[in-house]
């Protein structure tokens, strides 16, 4: 009798995590995220998209977890929400906002510059072309800074090309690298400060 009742309760308990409004799912993505179970986060998501795939909650919930992902540094799988997200529901108003998240995962994301030359290099003309294309959004400031780090990344990789063409007496070739780093240093803009007037008034 007690294995019946086991049976049945174990077949009722896994219905009832089927056809759950919308909010049901959403909510226990927030509360996985909370607890840090991001694969139960994932798992909620997985439902919520399959049972209610034209919910607003479900581009709300794709950023979210890009977030997450990415506080855990699990930049792989914040790309890949992004992605989704900018494939399926993205405007004209969030293209900035959403090139900004790539960019932060790529940087995050990026360990090694001996071993990851072309994903640096790929990035730095990512970066060039997203501050081509947004020079006013809000995230720019936020960018030129991950752009700058990326080509002091540059700077040393070349620095160290250079040493090895040093060490094995090819001048020419060390020469053509250190002149690569001249032309970083001299490619960075600089912005003149911001004196408020009221300070002005005081220190001319």
């Amino acid at each position: 009798m007690s294995v019946w009742v086991l049976y049945f309760g174990a077949c009722s308990q896994k219905e009832l995590e089927y056809n759950k409004p919308a909010m049901y799912w959403y909510e226990n993505i927030l509360k996985e995220i909370n607890f840090g179970n991001l694969e139960g986060a994932d798992s909620n998501f997985s439902s919520l998209q399959s049972e209610h795939i034209n919910s607003p909650l479900v581009p709300e919930a794709m950023l979210i977890l890009a977030q997450a992902h990415m506080d855990r540094e699990e930049y792989l799988l914040a790309t890949f929400y992004i992605d989704e997200y900018e494939k399926r529901y993205s405007t004209i108003g969030d293209q900035d906002y959403l090139g900004y998240l790539k960019i932060l995962a790529n940087y995050y994301g990026f360990k090694n510059y001996a071993k990851d030359q072309e994903f640096m290099y790929r990035s730095i003309s990512e970066i060039e072309t997203y501050l081509e294309t947004f020079p006013n959004s809000r995230y720019a400031p936020f960018v030129e800074y991950v752009f700058i780090k990326f080509k002091l990344g540059e700077n040393d990789l070349n620095t160290a090309i250079a040493n090895v063409y040093k060490r094995k007496g090819k001048k020419q070739a060390q020469e053509d690298y250190l002149s690569r780093n001249q032309d970083i240093i001299e490619g960075f803009e600089i912005k003149s400060s911001y004196i408020p007037w009221y300070v002005r008034i005081f220190n001319w």
